[in-house]
């Protein structure tokens, strides 16, 4: 282990230089909600209550995922507050323990050290990421959730009994774990029976104890071969190295929005030169390996892989209008091994020098793709955006309001001079509504869960109100 990990410290390095940022990112919107309803009473009976399962109506949360959840920002949040450091630490923690077992699973289950490196540094430098590093609510559930299928896959031939127990903490992590009983099967199907019967006891107590929530369409299932084609095409793309907020300036016809190049600049020419060249060059490897060396392709090394990534994304692609890269990190670690053998197989089965260029263009296009659009996430996808802006708008509230009566009123108004965006969009207080999560972010801050907050865009308070008033300002 030792060895591997010396032998990983270079991407450790190159993670962290793309990375490091996140370290700075305050937390927003859905972080506010699930640290607020993570809180209890500060028993252990509490503490243990978080492991129940709740109807929707009840919580209004849906999935059972409590290990890194409710019991993380339980435990996280009564040692640290609000202080980001330490969640954005264990986040990169959980991300440098997947990159190790990614590389050590490859090398279990394709014995090639130059596979396993080269796909734990496209595990470990995927734009896919940005996603799940900066969105910490929905990132450190994928994250910690990755940990222990990988470790379930490794245990299960020879550990079956730790196997087991890693997957009980899977299921209580995420519900993409159901893809991993289909894995064992693949692997060893004497041994899968315990997996999947307590997958199917997982799912009728999720289906019928916690259900979902009717009003919310993104969480809609939608059955239609066309929709999942078109679910599957992004997460590859998205896989591949494109940027996440692509999917909001795609038009129908494959048509862009001409807006995106606001946001994008120059970075465009380097990341549609760099896709279609990655695209066009596993294609091409692909195609040829399957035309010369068929054995390479079926096998049931590869099938492994294939059904990993296609099966582990099921429980989202049939949620159309609920798509998000984080959703790909526990697949990612099949994706990015399936590209990484055909890589080197490739390279290993061909003599000629212009299919020995191809495949240096191929890795070269890879690592550029995916590091330009890691840079351009930094300054575009929400979470970091939006995490900033929090930390700014708290910042200014504090400032002017540095202690507080208990139960105090708010009322956030608009900044006059902020630019008309659209209708939707609102004016700088319905934004900061949505940053803040209403009135959670200051009653965590203030700690008094009796704050109440307004705002200008959506309602005044009670004229009788005594309110501490500050204007949001977003510049």
């Amino acid at each position: 282990m030792l060895a591997s990990l010396k032998f990983l410290l270079p991407i450790f390095v190159l993670v962290l230089f793309f990375y490091y940022k996140i370290l700075g990112v305050y937390f927003s919107q859905d972080d506010f909600f699930h640290i607020t309803i993570s809180q209890t009473d500060g028993t252990v009976r509490g503490f243990l209550g978080l492991f129940g399962f709740y109807p929707f109506e009840e919580r209004g949360i849906a999935f059972y995922r409590p290990v890194f959840r409710e019991a993380f920002f339980n435990i996280f949040y009564s040692i640290f507050g609000l202080n980001q450091l330490p969640y954005r630490v264990f986040q990169l923690a959980l991300h440098f323990t997947n990159i190790v077992l990614v590389y050590t699973f490859t090398q279990k289950w394709l014995g090639d050290k130059r596979i396993s490196g080269f796909a734990a540094l496209l595990f470990g430098i995927s734009a896919a990421n940005v996603a799940t590093l900066y969105y910490l609510t929905g990132g450190v559930q994928v994250l910690g959730a990755t940990v222990f299928i990988l470790l379930t896959l490794l245990f299960y031939e020879k550990h079956t009994r730790w196997a087991f127990l890693t997957f009980l903490v899977v299921l209580a992590s995420h519900e993409l774990a159901v893809v991993v009983p289909l894995l064992l099967i693949v692997m060893n199907w004497r041994r899968a029976l315990p997996f999947v019967v307590l997958t199917f006891i997982y799912l009728y107590l999720e289906f019928t104890i916690i259900g979902f929530s009717k009003e919310e369409v993104q969480y809609q299932a939608v059955i239609s071969l066309p929709k999942l084609i078109n679910t599957y095409a992004w997460y590859t793309g998205w896989a591949l190295g494109l940027p996440e907020m692509l999917i909001d300036f795609v038009r129908s016809g494959l048509k862009l929005n001409p807006s995106l190049m606001r946001y994008w600049g120059d970075y465009y020419k380097i990341i549609f030169s760099a896709f279609f060249v990655a695209l066009f060059g596993l294609l091409y490897a692909t195609s040829s390996l399957f035309f010369k060396k068929r054995q390479i392709l079926l096998n049931k090394k590869v099938f492994l892989l294939i059904i990993w990534f296609v099966a582990g994304l099921l429980p989202v692609a049939v949620l159309p209008w609920h798509k998000s890269t984080y959703y790909l990190y526990p697949v990612l670690a099949a994706f990015s091994i399936l590209v990484s053998y055909l890589v080197f197989k490739f390279a290993e089965n061909t003599k000629n020098l212009p299919a020995r260029v191809m495949v240096a263009f191929l890795v070269a296009a890879l690592f550029i793709l995916n590091t330009t659009s890691v840079t351009l996430g930094d300054s575009t996808y929400w979470a970091a955006t939006r995490g900033r802006l929090a930390e700014k708008l708290i910042g200014q509230i504090s400032a002017q309001y540095p202690t507080l009566p208990k139960g105090a009123v708010f009322y956030i108004k608009n900044d006059p001079n902020y630019p008309f965006v659209a209708k939707d969009w609102g004016g700088t207080s319905k934004q900061a509504s949505i940053i803040l999560n209403r009135e959670d972010a200051l009653r965590l801050y203030y700690q008094d869960p009796t704050i109440t907050v307004y705002y200008e865009d959506m309602g005044n308070p009670p004229d009788t109100s005594t309110r501490f008033e500050i204007t949001a300002k977003l510049n």
